[in-house]
């Protein structure tokens, strides 16, 4: 075997590419990763963001979620062996030595899930898209590690969720990526009544994955169109944007909800918008990245504390049981190989893609 492996790098020269493919050393794991050979990468925004924002230096390996083959088992690890057919997230843009867009990838069991035996369907064609469907080829299962682990972090932690049939959770701009994982979990998991936020064309497709209600987020009256809907019912709101309006939005239609937690993905609070005095509403602020056990400074300071990952852990394997269930988001494919790297990243910073996921595999 080669002692060397190629990856997406983040490129010196940022003009044109913000990656490019590169030679590094085969990865040596710790005793509590797994290496993974890679079959397909997804694209995430967090990705552009680490290189556009200065946290990734030039030759660090980008990537955040991919599928493949477990190759080798740290000796600590349990519940992986050689040769299962799996899907992770990693923290990509910040090392030369782990990322996701490369032939083997460090990975932690945490943010890892395993699938019961081989996928039915075999590559995707590239320059094609395929609708939001089950999780049945190893690009599906590329594209939902990031999601499901920021959905399950915000579910158990920032948001405490309680099964609860007479409750509602709002999630604002419910068709992202992020959105429509959402909205399965609080149905599938606790039962909620899942209102959210899209445009008009994707309506019937968020009810089919379990939105009870779905309004048009360029409605003027949105949010007053939501309280009425909701008749004091909303305990939870979750905003896949985080930009300060769409927070403002998500804070604004729960009024009238007693006790209400909202979070988002951005690091916004309380002092990003406009309250109200006497609401009883807490703040929460999610990041993925937290579960690898670590505090996270990305514009706003994410403090990891033991808590996070014990409430993280006692729900994650329900996630993982209802697995089979979910759904994916369309998918839009690229052509084999690490050039397909440069390609998506530049489509996400672009503002090129919406309302799907890029995938594509590694060299065939």
């Amino acid at each position: 075997m080669s002692s060397t492996i190629q990856a997406a790098l983040v490129s010196s020269s940022q003009d044109k590419h913000l990656v490019e493919s590169g030679e590094i050393p085969f990865p040596q794991i710790t005793d509590d990763e797994i290496l993974i050979k890679a079959v397909a990468f997804a694209a995430n925004p967090t990705d552009w963001k680490h290189i556009a924002f200065k946290i990734a230096k030039p030759g660090d390996i980008s990537g955040s979620d991919v599928s493949g083959i477990v190759f080798h088992v740290g000796k600590n690890v349990k519940g992986f062996a050689e040769g299962d057919i799996v899907s992770t997230f990693v923290r990509g843009g910040v090392s030369p030595e782990k990322g996701g867009f490369a032939e083997y990838v460090r990975a932690s069991p945490v943010s890892t899930i395993k699938y019961a035996g081989p996928f039915e369907k075999g590559p995707l064609t590239p320059s094609k898209e395929y609708p939001a469907g089950p999780i049945d080829s190893y690009e599906g299962a590329a594209s939902v590690n990031l999601g499901l682990v920021t959905v399950t972090l915000s579910f158990a932690h920032s948001l405490k969720l309680k099964a609860d049939s007479n409750k509602a959770i709002l999630i604002w701009s419910g068709a992202t990526a992020t959105g429509i994982l959402a909205i399965q979990l609080a149905k599938l998991l606790f039962g909620l009544k899942v209102i959210t936020t899209a445009s008009p064309k994707h309506h019937d497709f968020l009810k089919s994955l379990g939105a009870d209600a779905v309004f048009d987020y360029k409605d003027p009256e949105v949010v007053s169109k939501i309280r009425k809907y909701a008749q004091g019912s909303i305990a939870y709101g979750f905003d896949t944007i985080s930009e300060e309006a769409t927070f403002q939005a998500l804070y604004d239609a729960t009024e009238g909800s007693e006790n209400v937690a909202l979070d988002n993905l951005l690091g916004l609070d309380g002092s990003s918008i406009k309250t109200k005095p006497g609401r009883h509403v807490s703040f929460g602020k999610t990041l993925a990245y937290l579960v690898f056990g670590k505090s996270v400074s990305m514009g706003a300071e994410f403090k990891f504390t033991p808590e996070i990952l014990d409430e993280y852990n006692q729900l994650w394997p329900k996630v993982l049981e209802v697995v089979p269930q979910l759904k994916h988001h369309k998918l839009k494919v690229l052509q084999p190989g690490f050039t397909s790297a440069s390609e998506a990243l530049n489509l996400l910073q672009s503002g090129k893609v919406s309302g799907e996921k890029i995938v594509w595999r590694a060299q065939i």
